[in-house]
């Protein structure tokens, strides 16, 4: 099938899905590619990354590239986009799914808005609890307002973006631990808008995120690449959304009092109008 948007040559999308020890999550995710409508003239390519998996990969009819040892997030997006083809790269994690008409949707966006990047809104799978759409956007343009707050759009599963973008921007930052997707996307809206379209056309499966060990150097380095480069401002709300990250990976490592400690720090940096903490509310218990 085909839809109503089309470009004067031949067109790709490669789509970049990086995996570790997740076969059978991993075949759902190609799966949900190749169940995918194509836009009029428009080809998709599908890069795998298997990252060291303890059991390699057996994946048929794609592209697959492999590193003999776990590398991490980052290491493996920026392989997928070495080793692709396509005019467009996006990226799907190994756990989610892409819903029906992703594809079309947001090229459509992309190319009606005249964005470069956009991410959509998504489906969070709550399991035993009804499904959740976030982030809570209408179609628009977001910046460094909303972004400074922390990575809500799910880059991981819902980010298309022109393949020169890399080369304006850069690739996913191997040095970070964690986060290296809010990092990227720091970096872009400090340069572009980047486009939203309120559609939820991904599923994700909610991540279990960081410990405070695996965290806490990542939020370091981010705490002192940003500050010097916000206005005051975003500087607060930076340091507000640092602190929340700090507090929810402590919670996760089963320190509440810690958790709680740096909850209230956050909020003594920005009281009103705390997106990070609408977010994880919204996520927590918001409904569909």
């Amino acid at each position: 099938m085909s839809s109503r948007l089309s470009r004067p040559r031949p067109a790709s999308i490669s789509v970049v899905i990086p995996s570790y020890n997740r076969a059978r999550m991993t075949q759902a995710a190609v799966a949900s590619i190749r169940a995918q409508e194509m836009p009029q003239g428009w080809s998709v390519e599908i890069v795998v990354v298997d990252d060291g998996s303890s059991e390699p990969l057996e994946l048929e009819n794609l592209r697959l590239v492999r590193h003999e040892q776990n590398r991490g997030a980052a290491a493996a997006r920026n392989s997928g986009i070495a080793n692709a083809t396509g005019d467009y790269i996006a990226f799907l994690d190994s756990d989610d799914i892409w819903l029906p008409g992703k594809l079309v949707a947001q090229l459509e966006a992309m190319n009606k808005y005249g964005w470069r990047a956009s991410c959509t809104s998504y489906v969070l799978a709550k399991q035993g609890k009804r499904d959740i759409v976030s982030p809570r956007y209408p179609t628009t343009t977001l910046g460094l307002d909303e972004l400074v707050w922390g990575c809500f759009v799910s880059p991981g599963s819902t980010l298309i973006c022109r393949r020169d973008v890399f080369d304006d921007i850069g690739v996913f930052d191997t040095t970070l631990p964690r986060l290296e997707d809010w990092d990227w996307l720091l970096r872009y809206v400090m340069r572009h808008p980047l486009g939203f379209l309120a559609e939820p056309l991904a599923r994700i499966e909610p991540s279990s995120g960081g410990r405070a060990p695996q965290v806490a150097p990542a939020l370091d380095i981010l705490k002192t690449r940003y500050r010097g480069k916000l206005a005051a401002r975003h500087r607060r709300q930076f340091a507000a959304a640092l602190e929340f990250e700090r507090a929810a990976s402590h919670f996760r490592s089963g320190d509440r009092l810690s958790a709680i400690r740096l909850t209230l720090s956050s909020l003594r940096h920005a009281p009103l109008g705390h997106r990070a903490l609408a977010a994880a509310l919204h996520n927590r218990f918001g409904a569909s």
